[in-house]
């Protein structure tokens, strides 16, 4: 051990020498630079010991593969920055991906759970019940989800109380506003298929009000079911023999497998509405979905309130307000469709 007393007790014995005479001006010079350099030698070893202390460690399990998950990382360790935080000195982050799988999410959040970070943070109100059920102290964070309060996963948007917080919209709203908006895109549609997943918590809620929107829009709903890939493929198989004017996408499973989902609808001749961004550019018709990017920066915004001593009970969950409608009129000319004027208007971003 590095015994700082002795030196400065050395110290304060040489000056004295120095003053009584007992030892020469060289001595005590050479005494000062040995002490001189144990100081130096023990600032090293102190920082050092303070650099190694372990940070603390951040686990997000998300649904997507690592490629899709690039720009909603870069958003996330954006935030963290903009909070101060600096990546491997005051956190660590673990990132998980299941790509699309729902048993691997399930997997990896109790393997994470196991492992007790600091924080957990996951996507989708599916992921957040598996983790909510799993841990009642590890502080969680949602990135971007729906309907927790419905669910029964927080008790409210304002107060959520337990070990959750993050950020939450409403799936049968926006699911409504698609099927809104896919009717003012093209108003002689008439049958719109809607692939729900049965084991996503919110899934009765969008089927209600989707059919009492459609029955106001004089729209045959046409419901499809999918609750992993491989049911997913074998559903839109069934699509292509209903011939519907268009597949509407509710849930994470059409985002974890949204390339496959879109290049068979395709395939099949039927049009994507989708929920993600980004959708668009890989071949959906159009997307209507909140900035989920900035989700993910809020979402950093709540682990570091929690790594500062914040009680995620007591942070109320945030509710996105803006939404971006983004149109793809060359997918629209391949299908031999033309939007409505007043919908294109209504665009945040056309690619054409």
């Amino acid at each position: 051990m590095i015994d700082r007393f002795a030196a400065v007790s050395m110290t304060a014995r040489g000056i004295v020498a120095a003053a009584q005479g007992q030892i020469d001006s060289m001595t005590l010079r050479r005494m000062l630079i040995a002490i001189a350099g144990f100081w130096m030698f023990a600032a090293a070893v102190t920082g050092y010991a303070q650099t190694n202390v372990a940070a603390p460690r951040i686990v997000w399990v998300s649904n997507l593969g690592e490629q899709q998950n690039q720009s909603f990382k870069a958003s996330f360790l954006d935030g963290m920055r903009q909070a101060g935080q600096v990546e491997g000195r005051t956190f660590q982050l673990v990132v998980r991906h299941a790509s699309g799988d729902p048993g691997r999410a399930v997997a990896l959040i109790r393997e994470t759970v196991a492992e007790r970070p600091a924080v957990i943070v996951v996507t989708g109100l599916t992921n957040a019940r598996v983790a909510h059920d799993a841990t009642k102290t590890i502080p969680i964070v949602v990135g971007t989800s729906s309907d927790l309060v419905d669910a029964g996963i927080v008790k409210s948007y304002a107060r959520p109380g337990g070990n959750i917080t993050g950020v939450s919209d409403l799936a049968d709203e926006t699911a409504v506003k698609r099927l809104e908006l896919l009717k003012a895109a093209l108003p002689n549609a008439s049958r719109v298929a809607v692939l729900l997943n049965p084991d996503f918590p919110a899934t009765p809620k969008i089927e209600s009000r989707v059919k009492a929107a459609a029955d106001a829009l004089r729209v045959t709903i046409i419901r499809v079911d999918a609750r992993d890939r491989a049911s997913l493929a074998r559903t839109l198989d069934a699509v292509g023999k209903l011939r519907p004017d268009a597949l509407l996408a509710t849930d994470a499973l059409a985002v974890a497998n949204a390339d496959e989902l879109i290049e068979q609808a395709t395939a099949l001749r039927v049009p994507v509405v989708h929920l993600w961004p980004g959708t668009v550019e890989r071949g959906a018709l159009f997307s209507y979905q909140a900035d989920v990017t900035d989700n993910f920066r809020r979402a950093a915004g709540y682990v570091d309130k929690i790594l500062n001593g914040a009680n995620p009970g007591d942070l109320p969950i945030f509710q996105p307000t803006r939404y971006e409608l983004v149109v793809n009129a060359k997918v629209a000319r391949a299908f031999g469709l033309t939007l409505a004027p007043t919908f294109l208007g209504r665009a945040d971003r056309v690619i054409d």
